[in-house]
């Protein structure tokens, strides 16, 4: 559905997906909507009322999430087959997949300059990719459940996530180093959006609700009520004036954030100088001059913001294997300690062989998909028939 703000004007509805739709965007230029499908397609609609759509078929199971390129040329999608892929929208061509992910791939996203990917999934792994090389650069395995939301940092060198943990992580992408821990909702974390500032960040989750947090302050500003069911998911505007919710009471809700920012999101640097990430040029930045801005929400349907203070927990440092005892296991027998880590490091062979095969098969899977577009519909079925 396409809701537009104008009453006069009458909502789109687009018809054509066979199965439930789990993710739909925008094109940067806003005259192409991509949809994403538990039929397995992927559908590139026209945003007019003629409801035309044109279907991407390469992944194998459910499509989880869809994602434009910030100049509008490369769409990005995962899927339950455990890949991502990436194709070209003038064209509407399959170009290559992203295999690494042992279980569901269920969100990714284009970085500011669309040079990298970052994906997450039930495996409970965070991975950033090279899409130039086509290999994965990091993965990030702090979370205890499965990933359900991952973004970008507007500057391009952080990654958030959300997760069924129930926790909100975000990521240093250079020095791979944990930022900020947030022990968010009482329930899973169903999405999270960086405000285009960089400064704050907004969360929904299961528990109904919706957060917003001061990044630069590392604790929660206010707890917003409104869904009567879980929400499934929040997202801020391009300008950063509104952000919308959508949840299971089969509402969406058009909230306006009324957030001013009084000064620079971005520092004015010296020529040759490099340029700088939120965190690092915080202490730059000069406070206003009346002090810390206020939120003011104006939601429809919704009780007044709650505030909370809820200091974030501070990275755990990892404890380090003495080459005697199992990590995290102090005062383990030494033979029992060995053994307990040839096993571990068994498992990790093991498992770098199922990697290996996902992308055999995987990269199978497209040689195929590739071959049979120069073949026409007739050609193709006597081959499957074959």
């Amino acid at each position: 559905m396409v809701w537009h703000f104008k009453p006069e004007m009458r909502p789109y509805k687009f018809t054509g997906h066979r199965a439930a739709v789990t993710d739909a965007c925008y094109s940067p230029t806003g005259d192409i909507i991509a949809s994403a499908s538990k039929d397995e397609t992927v559908r590139l609609w026209q945003n007019t009322v003629k409801n035309k759509s044109v279907v991407l078929k390469a992944h194998t199971a459910s499509v989880r999430s869809v994602c434009f390129s910030t100049d509008g040329s490369l769409l990005l999608t995962s899927s339950d087959d455990k890949s991502l892929k990436v194709w070209t929208v003038e064209d509407r061509k399959f170009q290559f997949s992203l295999t690494g992910h042992l279980n569901w791939v269920k969100d990714a996203r284009f970085s500011p300059d669309s040079r990298m990917a970052v994906s997450g999934g039930d495996d409970r792994t965070v991975k950033l990719w090279d899409l130039s090389q086509k290999i994965c650069l990091s993965t990030f395995s702090d979370h205890t459940g499965g990933i359900n939301k991952v973004r970008f940092h507007p500057d391009g060198t952080c990654i958030a996530s959300g997760s069924s943990d129930r926790k909100i992580k975000i990521w240093d992408i250079r020095s791979q180093r944990l930022l900020q821990h947030y022990d968010a909702h009482a329930d899973s974390v169903t999405s999270v959006s960086f405000h285009p500032s960089g400064m704050y960040l907004l969360s929904s989750s299961n528990d109904s609700t919706l957060k917003i947090w001061d990044l630069r302050q590392g604790h929660i500003l206010y707890t917003l009520y409104g869904h009567q069911g879980e929400a499934n998911i929040a997202n801020f505007s391009a300008d950063g004036d509104y952000f919308a919710s959508g949840g299971m009471d089969k509402l969406v809700m058009i909230w306006k954030s009324n957030i001013e920012i009084n000064q620079k999101t971005e520092i004015e640097l010296p020529k040759k100088a490099t340029k700088k990430s939120f965190w690092e040029t915080e202490n730059m930045r000069k406070s206003a001059a009346k002090g810390e801005k206020e939120f003011t929400f104006s939601p429809h349907k919704s009780e007044s913001g709650e505030i909370k203070d809820e200091s974030v927990k501070a990275e755990a440092s990892d404890k380090q294997d003495n080459g005697n005892n199992f990590p995290l296991i102090p005062g383990l027998p030494k033979e029992v300690g060995r053994t307990l880590m040839q096993i571990e490091n068994q498992l990790e062979l093991i498992t770098r062989v199922l990697v290996q095969l996902e992308k055999k098969v995987t990269m199978y899977e497209d040689q195929m998909l590739m071959l049979s577009a120069h073949f026409s519909e007739k050609e193709r079925g006597s081959i499957s028939s074959y």
